[in-house]
């Protein structure tokens, strides 16, 4: 076997990465190689034949094994910091003489300072992920919490609402039907928060306000250059992100057909292909869609996939506009008044006269519509209780000439329209104080405006 000199040796120790550091039995330094220096900024010559005290008391370092080595002649492993801002991970080994007293101490030092660096920033990326999960739980609480307040006073809401209780532990897909502001959202949030997935996401996407040329995308995400400009790490789409929880497609009849076949592959299968990948990925998803279009209209025009439709609508909810839902329209009013005087630190009141015109409007607009109004309302009237005459013109048109049902009869046409003109008239002119600006809101002359006015004063 071939026999190495010392300098060989030597050269693999100056070789190391770690600093290796040789003492005596007494803690004189023998040896140290070139790590040495650049931890404690001091020269070899500088430590040669110096006492382990001297970089003690001239604070080079806030620690040294080599006491306690000597003193119980066993190895030590320290945590130590240097004047170079270092942080060494030491362990100082003992050799002894054939008379069992420490002839050399041998320190193998580690520098972790990048490794304490990269535990620092992982224990504050830990933090930083732990605010955002309570802060995105806080979110999510907040979004649902809409679904505290849905008002179901009407046969038909608590009908549905009765069937949604039964179907919390079905994970059936569901369709939900009505017009525009009727508040199918907020239905799509109840049934997320009453279902078994309640802990899991709830994620919302309008499909008719994503352009149809990125809807593909942003749905389903797409891999490292799937196309110009992509992002080089992809994107995770709006569907993954609802894994485990609840995905409420919003106007579902604006999906493009080209698209269709993707959602009913979702559907049925629970998977989809990201854009540009080869290999489809699995979800666990609850589906939840919602229309204010006839579907079955959009079917038989060759707009909508027939398949989608049957497997979208496993379970229809129909929502009942809100002319049909009077029973609820008090209470919504009240709602919608209590959040705006919270929101805007205020204290208004709503009138009985004012309530029934509420009550008699046909809110085309439905629910959100009337949310609209008393908004505008709180913020806009000088007093404290909201009358008749603060209400928007527009109002008066359906409430005008209230028909009770159970009446036998209907009102005379001449008088019904008679009192409908005395009305928008008396209306017009306390709302804007003067014949010209009545006349204007109502399209008529001025010169009839006046005349008008003077026939049902005087």
């Amino acid at each position: 076997m071939k026999q190495f000199d010392a300098d060989f040796y030597i050269s693999i120790l100056e070789a190391s990465h770690d600093e290796i550091y040789v003492t005596d039995g007494d803690g004189f330094a023998v040896y140290c190689n070139k790590t040495f220096e650049s931890n404690y900024g001091l020269t070899r010559e500088e430590i040669m034949g110096k006492h382990i005290s001297f970089l003690l008391d001239n604070q080079y370092c806030d620690q040294s094994p080599l006491p306690m080595v000597i003193e119980h002649k066993k190895e030590v492993s320290i945590r130590q910091k240097t004047k170079m801002g270092k942080t060494l991970l030491i362990t100082a080994t003992p050799s002894f003489d054939e008379n069992g007293k420490i002839e050399l101490i041998v320190e193998n030092c580690r520098d972790v300072t990048e490794m304490e660096a990269i535990k620092a920033d992982l224990e504050h990326t830990k933090e930083q992920m732990n605010r955002y999960k309570s802060e995105i739980d806080e979110l999510r609480r907040n979004e649902l919490k809409d679904t505290e307040n849905l008002i179901v006073n009407n046969a038909k809401m608590k009908a549905i609402t009765d069937m949604i209780d039964r179907l919390s532990t079905i994970h059936s897909t569901i369709l939900i039907s009505g017009e525009s502001g009727t508040g199918k959202s907020i239905l799509a949030k109840y049934i997320h928060s009453k279902s078994m997935r309640s802990d899991g996401p709830f994620i919302t996407i309008n499909c008719a306000a994503i352009p149809s040329n990125l809807l593909e995308s942003e749905l389903f995400g797409y891999v490292s250059g799937a196309f110009t400009g992509a992002d080089k790490k992809g994107k995770v789409g709006l569907v993954e992100l609802a894994d485990g929880g609840t995905l409420f497609l919003d106007e579902i009849g604006e999906v493009p057909l080209s698209l269709q076949a993707k959602f009913l592959e979702l559907i049925q299968d629970k998977r989809f292909i990201p854009v540009g990948a080869t290999k489809p990925k699995s979800i666990d998803v609850r589906i939840i869609s919602a229309t204010n279009a006839d579907l079955m209209s959009l079917v038989k025009a060759k707009r909508f996939r027939e398949d989608l439709y049957y497997r979208l609508k496993v379970v229809d909810l129909q929502i009942p506009p809100l002319r049909e839902r009077k029973e609820d329209l008090k209470d919504m009013a009240l709602l919608f008044l209590n959040k705006y005087n919270k929101e805007y630190k205020l204290n208004r009141v709503i009138s009985g006269g004012c309530m029934d015109i509420l009550q008699n409007y046909r809110w085309p607009g439905n629910v959100r519509e009337l949310q609209h109004v008393i908004e505008q309302l709180v913020v806009t009237v000088p007093g404290k209780v909201i009358e008749p005459h603060d209400l928007p013109m527009h109002l008066f048109r359906d409430a005008l000439v209230p028909i009770d049902p159970a009446q036998s009869e209907l009102p005379a046409l001449n008088s019904a329209l008679e009192e409908i003109e005395k009305t928008l008239i008396l209306k017009a002119f306390e709302h804007f104080g003067s014949s010209y600006k009545a006349a204007k809101a109502l399209h008529i002359s001025q010169s009839k405006a006046s005349r008008l006015y003077r026939k049902y004063t005087e």
